[in-house]
Parts: C-alpha cells; sequence; structure tokens
C-alpha cells in the first residue's frame, strides 16, 4: 500500500533528523529535554524555577536535577528574584547563549542542505502536502481523545 510506504519515508526522515539534532547537542553533553529548558529560560527570561518546572511538567526534584546539571555544565546561572528571595530566576550564561545559537545556525545549515535540489515551488508543494498530512492527523488525534471522553 502506498500510504505505508510514504508514512515509513516520513517516520525514516523523522528519525535521521532527529539523529543530526542529536549529534549536535551530543557535542554539549546535553539531552533534547536540557537544550529545549535552555531555549524556554531564553524565551521566558522573568520565570522562576517552579513556573518553570510546570512548562516542561516536570516535577520540582526533577527539575533540580536538571537545573544542577545545566549548573554544572556552565550554560545557565541562578539569580535570586529580587521580589522574594526564596526564588531563584534561571538565566543563560555566555556559554548557554553561544551553544544555543551555534545549534540554531547547525540547524539551520542542515535544513538547507536537506532541501538540496528542490526548487521553490516543489517545497511549496512539499509543504502544503505535509501541512495536509498533520491537519489529518490531528483530526485522527480530536476522533480519538474524544472516543476516550466518551469511554
Amino acid at each position: 500500500m502506498i500510504e505505508t510506504d510514504v508514512a515509513l519515508q516520513l517516520k525514516e526522515t523523522h528519525q535521521k533528523v532527529v539523529q543530526i539534532m542529536q549529534s549536535k547537542i551530543d557535542e554539549y553533553g546535553l539531552t533534547f529535554g536540557l537544550l529545549h529548558l535552555m531555549i524556554l529560560i531564553e524565551k521566558k527570561p522573568n520565570a522562576n524555577q517552579k513556573d518553570l518546572a510546570k512548562d516542561m511538567r516536570f516535577t520540582q526534584g526533577a527539575m533540580s536535577v536538571v537545573v544542577k546539571r545545566l549548573l554544572k555544565l556552565d550554560m545557565i546561572k541562578q539569580i535570586p528574584l529580587e521580589s522574594d528571595m526564596r526564588f531563584n530566576r534561571l538565566v543563560l550564561t555566555e556559554k548557554g547563549k553561544s551553544m544555543i545559537d551555534d545549534y540554531r545556525e547547525h540547524i539551520l545549515k542542515k535544513y538547507e542542505n536537506m532541501f538540496k535540489g528542490f526548487n521553490n515551488s516543489e517545497l511549496i508543494e512539499l509543504h502544503d502536502f505535509l501541512l495536509r498530512i498533520n491537519q489529518n492527523l490531528d483530526n485522527i488525534n480530536s476522533t480519538n481523545s474524544l472516543s476516550n471522553l466518551e469511554e
């Protein structure tokens, strides 16, 4: 069935992209979760550790472990909140900022290389096809969620 073959190709593409991304963050001794937290810290510079844990769906204990690891790697630093010294604000260090910039630049280059040989109209067409696939998947998920609620 062609749908199965296409789905398997999408899965293989996803796995290869993840491998490329993982190899870059491995250079820094990070995981996707640690990288995600660093990006969240960058996006929410005024959030405290408790708020970030909630956003990441981490327990306080898990968040403490992750923060300690990023502190040890010198990717973040803790700054006491002026409004409440019991809480710390997490801030990227220069090393952390540099790592994120390097990662983004690396990934953008990989994306460019991934689509080498495609012209603009082909990329637009592929984009439209993938949007339709993702909309279909959203519909499947919505239907599954509704049927789970009814059970």
